[in-house]
């Protein structure tokens, strides 16, 4: 009888849609982002990990259940740290139902959203950025005590993220704001 009942536990593997997928695109893992703010200052971050994997590896149904949830991540670090220990940031995703669409979880600099936290849904806003002369219409906007919650020194005011070019803009509390400048290998 346990037998049967065990053979009949099959896990199952549960796969990112080509939607859900596009969010990590823009960046490869050895990449560096450079931003420049207003003030003239210059931040770079370096694209420090991409992974894609499957939880549940083993098929552990009886602890955790029968879904192998597909995850993809990837992990920004700043070259220069202003919110100790939120110097990393980046985007990830995990296909918890293989039914139901996912969306990514987003962080930066102590600044994060995660629809398992907010209540609040991102904000779609059009920006346009004075460092590349160009137009975002579609970009997602996340603010501190908005739709975003700060943790550390609170130093991040908001950021933008465009679907398919990454993390283009941010603002600190004080009014500093860096945009893409440009990405290179």
């Amino acid at each position: 009888m346990m037998l049967i009942i065990l053979a009949s536990c099959n896990c199952v593997e549960t796969h990112l849609t080509d939607e859900e997928r596009i969010w990590f695109k823009a960046y490869e893992k050895g990449q560096i982002i450079v931003f420049k703010s207003n003030l003239g200052n210059i931040d770079t971050l370096v694209v420090t990990n991409k992974t894609e994997i499957f939880g549940n590896k083993e098929c552990n149904w009886y602890e955790i259940g029968t879904i192998q949830n597909n995850i993809i991540n990837i992990d920004l670090k700043s070259k220069i740290c202003r919110n100790e220990p939120y110097c990393t940031g980046g985007i990830s995703i995990s296909k918890d139902k293989q039914d139901e669409k996912s969306f990514p979880s987003f962080s930066f600099l102590g600044l994060m959203y995660s629809k398992i936290y907010q209540t609040e849904e991102p904000i779609m806003k059009s920006v346009k950025l004075t460092s590349n002369n160009k137009t975002y219409p579609y970009a997602l906007y996340f603010e501190d005590k908005v739709n975003a919650n700060n943790f550390g020194n609170n130093y991040l005011k908001s950021f933008y993220w465009d679907k398919k070019e990454g993390l283009i803009r941010y603002e600190s509390h004080e009014g500093e704001i860096f945009e893409l400048l440009k990405i290179t290998k």
